[in-house]
């Protein structure tokens, strides 16, 4: 349907092939989630560079992970591997994510973000984002009801163009989002 272009084009990471986009400075969290052979203090601090170990506890806390590196002996001195290896994909998504917490954006864009996480993991992470997203707008390509259901409107696309839009509260967006796929 173009969501990943629509998300690129938000971003800025793409030039749109007619008119202009205007947007608010804006971070972005894709399907692919880039983590590096660091430590994990110093793969959450690409976001942040000056944020001490509490705030990138809290970032970690708020995107679910806080427990499972608080159990590491080496706590965020654990060392991943290239691509994040010796992280769970879950593990990984749920890193990137804590990255876009740090972000002092207005706009956070996010491709599916719990994408890859069992149900009742997913439900956890969106009950821990919901406060992160107060006084920020959010764009959130997905295909999962849970996702959805954090929207004030959602935007059917079809074949690159916008054919419905729903605000919260009415019939077409109950329906919308119960024609989204389930946990």
């Amino acid at each position: 349907a173009g969501k990943s272009s629509l998300l690129a084009l938000l971003a800025g990471e793409a030039a749109p092939e007619g008119g202009r986009i205007a947007r608010s400075p804006a971070c972005l969290m894709t399907q692919r989630s880039e983590l590096f052979r660091d430590s994990l203090r110093d793969n959450l601090r690409l976001a942040a560079p000056g944020a001490d170990d509490a705030r990138l506890l809290a970032a970690l806390e708020a995107a679910g992970l806080g427990p499972e590196v608080a159990a590491l002996p080496a706590g965020l001195d654990t060392r991943l591997g290239e691509d994040g290896l010796g992280f769970s994909g879950g593990q990984a998504r749920r890193l990137a994510l804590a990255r876009l917490v740090l972000r002092d954006a207005p706009l956070w864009l996010l491709d599916e973000p719990t994408e890859g996480l069992d149900a009742a993991t997913a439900r956890d992470v969106i009950a821990r984002l919901q406060p992160c997203l107060v006084g920020r707008s959010a764009v959130i390509a997905t295909h999962i009801r849970r996702e959805a259901a954090l929207a004030d409107r959602l935007v059917h696309i079809d074949q690159g163009r916008i054919a419905a839009i729903h605000a919260r509260g009415s019939a077409g967006f109950a329906s919308a989002l119960a024609g989204l796929r389930p946990d």
